[in-house]
């Protein structure tokens, strides 16, 4: 009896020991993941090295090359190394913007030779000013290959693991060399140039300004009274304003959220531009029902609403249908032409034929006073240009933008070859092939690939 403590003791001790035995497996398993993830971080930063490197030796080489043949397998492997350098620098374990430049430098690069490449094959080519834009890329892509060397040295002679890199890079006031040397790359990367080129990733592009922002500042009243009367108008429904922020996008706007007036939260969100008052976006948040309009019906209301608030010649495209509500996708229509830049996205809720949302700013960045050519070719002889198995099902003038945005004449000629549909686009200047969408049919609507 005096021995009853005994087996609490024992069973204490026995605890003790299977926590003491569970932690050193846990403590075990998290280093084994520790050292997975640094070899994994290592590693990436290792290939990145690489393929700077290559991107670096492979500029070299289009530079010396003097055939085009060359020269465009050359940017092949440009292109390819940049787009591995991208993906491994997606990689590296450090937060905030400390590598955005560089990113958009490979970008850029990989970008930019394969405009070239395309442009061999057409058998242009190069020009002088082109040859200064590689000798620029060549020297970035040198400077980039060194200090990422430099940084690898460091870390190596340092033994800094990737993960303490990781948390002490969201402190850049700590003397941390590593980081630091990737800020640094950063920062001496936004001292060259911008690169303006043929290519959906120039500067110019991703920098480019809205074309059809009209008018004088507003003030965040007249956006809120804007926002109403857009939401308002053709309904007999009033709003009021519950609160207000600003955005800073492309286009600077306003942000109103409405309520109905019985209503406390709001459901509406509207986006108004602070140039001009105009409606960049609208968002009811209602919840939607089963479907009750069809697909004519809801293309018939999105244009009514369009007309209401004196949105004119705009064409219904394309019809999509997506969890209870229809998107009716809209071109401008100029002359009988269809403008695809200037695009305008009206949603409707199938349960009850409501407009629940629209998407402008594809129209206020592209619409502008065009002065459109007069086609070269006939609507028969661009015809011959396409492949003569194609059953024709409709045809019409249409503008596209290419890859740099530059806006072309095309004839657009939609068709079926077997059981799969196409559109062809003709340059109706040139009879040159500029574009092939394959109609993918789904169960939402047409997907162009």
């Amino acid at each position: 009896m005096r021995k009853w403590w005994m087996i609490p003791a024992l069973a204490a001790v026995l605890a003790i020991g299977g926590l003491a035995y569970w932690g050193y497996g846990l403590a075990q398993d998290r280093d084994q993941i520790v050292t997975y993830m640094n070899n994994n971080n290592q590693r990436a930063f290792y290939q990145l090295v690489d393929h700077v490197e290559n991107m670096e030796v492979m500029l070299s080489k289009g530079l010396v090359s003097n055939s085009p043949s060359q020269r465009m397998m050359i940017f092949s492997d440009v292109w390819q190394e940049s787009y591995a350098a991208r993906e491994t620098l997606a990689q590296i374990p450090v937060t905030g913007p400390s590598l955005t430049r560089t990113s958009t430098f490979l970008t850029q690069t990989g970008d930019y030779v394969w405009s070239l490449a395309k442009r061999f094959v057409r058998g242009d080519e190069i020009k002088a000013e082109e040859i200064d834009k590689l000798n620029r890329l060549h020297t970035e892509a040198g400077y980039l290959a060194a200090e990422l060397e430099n940084i690898e040295k460091m870390a190596a002679d340092r033994r800094l693991t990737w993960g303490e890199i990781k948390s002490k890079s969201e402190d850049m006031g700590q003397d941390v060399n590593v980081p630091r040397g990737l800020e640094n790359i950063n920062r001496k990367m936004e001292d060259f140039p911008t690169l303006i080129y043929d290519g959906p990733f120039s500067d110019h592009i991703i920098n480019r300004k809205p074309q059809s922002l009209t008018g004088s500042a507003v003030s965040r009243d007249q956006a809120g009274t804007a926002a109403r009367r857009f939401v308002e108008t053709g309904t007999s429904k009033k709003f009021r304003v519950v609160n207000t922020e600003e955005v800073n996008g492309i286009i600077p706007a306003y942000r109103i959220y409405l309520a109905s007036q019985r209503q406390v939260k709001p459901s509406v969100t509207v986006d108004i531009s602070k140039k001009g008052g105009h409606t960049l976006f609208m968002l009811n948040n209602r919840v939607v029902n089963k479907a009750a309009t069809s697909s004519d019906k809801a293309v018939s209301l999105a244009r009514s609403f369009l007309e209401k608030r004196n949105i004119d010649n705009m064409a219904p495209t394309y019809f999509i249908e997506q969890q209870n509500t229809g998107i009716v996708i809209f071109e401008y229509e100029q002359d009988g032409i269809l403008i695809y830049p200037d695009l305008m996205k009206v949603k409707v809720a199938l349960d009850t034929g409501e407009i629940v949302g629209f998407e402008g700013t594809g129209f206020l960045m592209n619409h502008q006073n065009r002065q459109l050519p007069k086609p070269k070719l006939s609507e028969r002889e661009a015809l011959s240009k396409v492949n003569p198995d194609l059953k024709i099902s409709s045809k019409r003038l249409a503008v596209i933008p290419r890859e740099n945005l530059e806006e072309v004449l095309v004839y657009e000629f939609k068709g079926t070859l077997e059981e799969d549909s196409f559109i062809i686009y003709i340059n109706a200047m040139t009879g040159d092939e500029e574009q092939i969408l394959k109609v993918i049919e789904t169960n939402g609507g047409p997907m162009m690939m």
